[in-house]
């Protein structure tokens, strides 16, 4: 799959909530994640652990560079045997905990997230499925617009370069 992203540090998060629903868009529920970097750079693979009973293999590439990012992604649903198999056969890089809200506007997921050691930042994630390139395009730049985001002012790092490395 696709997507279409680009992450800003959150200094007022009121604001952007109150930008949110302004634009119509849908909050859906605050989770806890808890992400293991198994690679990372431009190919990266993270074993997903979401409020401690949903687990996900997640494999993407995407530069790593300011303004809009372009990725590509694979997301794999794991049982709980399969997350502790993988964590005791593979070596974890990288570990970043976070809360996150899930918004919604069409295709495009709006994150609040609190990274443990980071702070508060928001990402925007719109998912090229099933729609067109274009469409995903002028959708993201919408968003972008509505809540006030400048690309220029854009974290160009995922949140696991930020993170210091495990010892």
């Amino acid at each position: 799959m696709r997507n279409i992203e680009i992450k800003v540090t959150l200094p007022n998060k009121q604001a952007a909530i109150n930008r949110l629903k302004h634009m119509g868009a849908e909050y859906q529920y605050t989770m806890q994640q808890c992400d293991y970097y198994f690679l990372t750079g431009e190919d990266k693979e993270k074993l997903r652990v979401i409020d401690g009973k949903e687990y996900q293999l997640i494999t993407y590439q995407r530069e790593e560079k300011q303004g809009r990012k372009d990725s590509h992604y694979e997301i794999k649903e794991l049982s709980a045997k399969d997350k502790d198999d993988l964590l005791s056969q593979r070596k974890v890089i990288k570990q970043v905990e976070k809360t996150r809200e899930l918004w919604l506007f069409n295709n495009t997921r709006v994150h609040i997230d609190f990274v443990k050691r980071l702070g508060n930042f928001l990402e925007l994630e719109t998912v090229v499925r099933d729609i067109p390139l274009e469409a995903g395009e002028s959708e993201f730049k919408t968003v972008v617009d509505e809540l006030g985001i400048n690309p220029a002012r854009s974290v160009a790092a995922s949140y696991s370069d930020l993170v210091p490395v495990l010892a």
